[in-house]
């Protein structure tokens, strides 16, 4: 089985029942770690765009990289509004973003 189809179908579920991540962890990546509003993401299995919001709100550029096509149209319906978004489908093997574009790579919960 194609482990990108994990999620099809489910996108919704999981918007509802999974929580946001901690404030305290995002606070520490602007704090601690170097992220800023300046700073270009790439968010490597970005879902229906949890953590790619986050780092949104702290005014960061997001390429949101999603190879579900049902997670990431979710998060499109859901962060449309956010000039700093951007949808790629795509895996953490091909993201089709250019070498020397991204400052840093978040990959949340992305494993299974």
């Amino acid at each position: 089985m194609d482990n990108t189809q994990n999620f099809s179908q489910l996108a919704a579920d999981y918007t509802a029942g999974r929580p946001a991540y901690a404030d305290g962890l995002i606070h520490l990546l602007y704090t601690r770690y170097g992220l800023s509003a300046q700073s270009v993401i790439a968010d490597i299995g970005a879902g229906t765009g949890k953590l790619s919001k986050q780092l949104l709100d702290r005014g960061s550029r997001v390429y949101a990289i999603e190879p579900n096509d049902d997670m990431r149209n979710t998060a499109i319906k859901e962060l449309k509004s956010y000039p700093g978004f951007h949808p790629v489908k795509g895996s953490a093997e091909d993201t089709g973003l250019g070498e020397g574009t991204i400052d840093f790579i978040t990959v949340a919960q992305a494993f299974h």
